[in-house]
């Protein structure tokens, strides 16, 4: 999922350094030996096929039940405790200004269903994470939310397939993903990635485990607000892509995009910056001029339906109303788990998707 303009490095690259804090003034110079080999990537790179003799996640029989001890104390919030917060100048993972103060609120359910996330970008992974642990916290009370378990193969792993369209072979691995999260124990899955489903709608085998399709949980939510017009702010793949249009377009609502102009910008600042864990202010004026534009083409909502686009953009800052598909979508998966709403079926392709 790039910017098929451009080599992007991948998001989860890092500079190897010999230390974090520099190397002392003291240390030996330790010359490196000739030998040494080079960091090349072995040219019999294995496949992502699970190995055969790899031990089942079994739920241990003893797990004890989601009852609370009745001794529990409130935790009652304290003035002085640390915020455990990004930093001003990082956009908030959340929403904690509606956090409520941390007592129990309500018995949780006698079962709630583990939750797989299948992560296919770092930021947006982290915020749907967080943002589905929140939702328990807002729901059930301090530290309490349902079973969650996260598996990530590196996003740079499908780049070249990406590039070439073979959305195919990115399914492939996705279904790597979802079997491992299977195998660890999760009952239905989400993939906080828009333009993930692209490949996750393609034909071919079911996956492991039911999931909730991001642009279905979006598409229901601009249906209940009773939108008319939504802009769709995403990846070039997801702006120009089918997902928005028939998930949208099922429910009467007409799916705007950008002009290829601002496309360009929004997609280079997605795969440039967001991705990157990079947040800017002249980023956020381009975007904000952007949704200013819709709303002149007459949107009366904009869906941020690439993950990393809510930690640019609040609702605070946009000048239409936004639909936020990385926390609809972690609002959503807690009421699956919870049997607040009813549980997913979808097992990737076409089939049970509104048309």
């Amino acid at each position: 999922m790039r910017d098929p303009e451009r080599q992007a490095r991948p998001p989860d690259a890092i500079d190897h350094d010999t230390s974090e804090h520099g190397r002392p003034a003291t240390l030996p110079a330790h010359d490196q030996p000739a030998a040494l080999p080079a960091y090349d990537e072995p040219a019999a790179l294995p496949a992502y096929d699970e190995p055969a003799a790899l031990p089942a996640y079994d739920e241990p029989a003893a797990l004890p039940a989601y009852d609370e001890p009745a001794a529990l104390p409130t935790h009652d919030q304290s003035a002085a405790r640390p915020t455990h917060g990004q930093s001003a100048a990082r956009p908030t993972h959340g929403q904690s200004a509606a956090l409520p103060t941390h007592a129990r609120a309500v018995t949780p359910p006698a079962h709630m269903h583990h939750l797989g996330i299948l992560a296919h970008s770092t930021e947006g992974a982290a915020l749907s994470f967080l943002s589905f642990c929140q939702e328990g916290f807002r729901r059930l009370g301090e530290h309490d939310h349902p079973d969650v378990t996260l598996d990530y193969i590196p996003f740079g792993r499908s780049m070249a397939a990406w590039d070439a369209g073979d959305h195919d072979t990115v399914r492939k691995t996705l279904a790597v993903s979802v079997d491992r999260l299977s195998r660890a124990g999760a009952e239905f899955f989400i993939c906080p990635d828009n333009t993930a489903h692209l490949a996750l709608e393609r034909p071919g085998p079911a996956l492991a485990l039911p999931g909730l399709h991001i642009a279905e949980v979006v598409a229901e939510q601009a249906a209940r607000d009773g939108r008319t017009r939504v802009g769709v702010l995403g990846t070039s793949y997801t702006m120009e892509g089918p997902v928005y249009p028939r998930a949208l377009g099922a429910r009467g609502i007409a799916a705007e995009i950008p002009d290829p102009g601002e496309r360009e910008v929004v997609n280079r600042i997605i795969f440039d910056e967001l991705v990157n864990g990079v947040f800017t202010e002249d980023s956020r004026a381009a975007y904000i001029k952007i949704i200013e534009r819709l709303a002149a083409r007459g949107c009366d909502a904009v869906a941020l339906v690439c993950t990393e686009i809510p930690l640019l953009i609040a609702p605070e800052h946009s000048p239409l109303p936004t639909l936020d598909s990385t926390r609809l979508l972690s609002a959503a998966a807690y009421e699956a788990a919870a049997g607040l709403r009813p549980f997913p079926s979808w097992r990737g392709g076409a089939e049970g998707l509104a048309s």
